[in-house]
């Protein structure tokens, strides 16, 4: 974007959020690009709160002074946020991106953020993403530092506690120099941690008694990172990280249309992560080839279509 010396007026972004740490970490990876590029104002409205949003409306159509300023762009993930993002654009103006397949026909949105291995038919207004947007946080990495993300039951993939311990423990005793914390999930079945290996360097991290940071914190400093096969947002917010990641291989529930399953295969067969079907140990393997930070490529996209040739103009509110 050009710059003449004079100081760049901030893009306001009106961020809709339902409250769900998946959604919001896509949004924050595209709000992160954004801002490595251009000054951002950033207000945001959770869904979950309906008059939050009422409230804005309901001033810019009586004439009153708003508490926000009215958005540049409106970006939203999580199928409850569509029509809040669409009502808002409707009232107040912007331009409309979504993180995902949306709930309601493309042609109502400016811009469209949808992962590869959803297979949407190729559209002006669509962008395919290698996988989730997450923010890219690096940092000096310590070598004997290791994470294992496990998920749970999901559509795609069968779950089993005692196969998941079977795993965890053979990556233990792979690498046994390594300082090993296995943190579970909101999805993940009740009993886990009685199959787990008991060993002096692993630590045991749950859910529930760990800070909503912790991942966002500790997986830039990680060099070893396993990622159970349903977790696609943790295995790519790894791949963000620039941490050596392999996949606990879990049994498809489908073979035939498994997106999910599609997208890992192309991932491994690209040499970005290792599979536990081809051994435990991250650091025999060669090196893999790191993913460029997605959230960056991406927000240059929304630059470039959607403010770069969009002047913000008189909104009806």
């Amino acid at each position: 974007m050009p710059n003449s010396g004079h100081k760049l007026t901030s893009i306001v972004v009106w961020q809709f959020v339902d409250g769900k740490p998946g959604h919001e970490k896509q949004s924050a990876g595209l709000l992160q690009g954004l801002e490595a590029l251009h000054p951002i104002e950033v207000y945001d409205i959770d869904v979950r709160f309906r008059a939050m949003l009422w409230r804005q409306i309901r001033r810019r159509l009586l004439g009153e002074t708003p508490d926000f300023s009215s958005p540049d762009l409106l970006i939203g993930v999580g199928h409850g946020t569509h029509l809040p993002l669409l009502i808002a654009r409707f009232v107040c103006g912007g331009r409309s991106v979504v993180l995902m397949k949306p709930t309601f026909p493309f042609r109502l949105f400016s811009l469209l953020f949808v992962p590869r291995h959803d297979r949407v038919r190729r559209r002006a207004n669509v962008v395919e993403t290698r996988g989730v947007i997450c923010p890219s946080v690096t940092a000096d990495k310590d070598p004997d530092s290791g994470l294992i993300l496990l998920g749970g039951t999901s559509p795609h993939f069968e779950w089993s506690n005692p196969d998941i311990g079977k795993q965890v423990d053979a990556i233990v005793r792979a690498s046994p120099d390594v300082r090993w914390q296995v943190c579970d999930s909101r999805r993940t079945p009740e009993g886990l941690r009685h199959c787990l290996p008991d060993a002096p360097k692993v630590t045991f991290r749950h859910w529930q008694s760990t800070s909503p940071d912790f991942l966002e914190k500790t997986l830039p400093r990680t060099e070893y990172v396993w990622v159970s096969a349903d977790s696609a947002s943790m295995l790519y917010e790894s791949l963000a990280a620039q941490a050596r990641v392999g996949v606990i291989a879990l049994r498809t529930k489908r073979r035939r249309g498994n997106k999910h399953a599609a997208s890992l295969e192309a991932l491994i067969a690209d040499g970005h992560v290792m599979s536990s079907k081809d051994g435990y140990r991250l650091s025999d393997g060669p090196r893999q080839s790191p993913l460029p930070p997605e959230n960056h490529r991406c927000a240059k996209i929304v630059l470039d279509r959607l403010i770069g040739r969009y002047e913000p103009h008189e909104h009806v509110c």
